[in-house]
């Protein structure tokens, strides 16, 4: 149930990012999207991954976010692609920024 939950809301917020990929977008936006795709995907292993890279990197790459916002960004979608790459160190950065930006991650390792 709560899987289903967080895929839900997950593949919310990346339909709403792909729809305002062109509008002004903020760091912010990326922790919003980015945290709980991550979340949901580390429950579940679903399908929402996918989904949440093609948006995080649309985001990424439209020039808005920048400096540590772009390296978290980086490593989200790297995580996103495949969990079992991603190093302690990045796994960490990824935690510590989304706590950054109000959301804890309940499934994350």
């Amino acid at each position: 149930m709560l899987a289903r939950s967080l895929l839900a809301g997950a593949t919310a917020g990346v339909l709403a990012l792909s729809g305002c990929a062109q509008a002004d977008v903020s760091v912010d936006d990326a922790y919003r999207i980015g945290c709980p795709a991550l979340d949901a995907v580390a429950a579940s292993g679903s399908v929402v991954g996918k989904a949440a890279v093609a948006g995080l990197k649309q985001l990424r790459d439209s020039g808005s976010v920048t400096g540590d916002g772009k390296q978290w960004l980086d490593v989200a979608i790297d995580f996103l692609s495949n969990p079992d790459t991603v190093s302690k160190e990045n796994k960490k950065m990824i935690r510590d920024g989304c706590s950054a930006h109000g959301y804890k991650l309940t499934n994350f390792g």
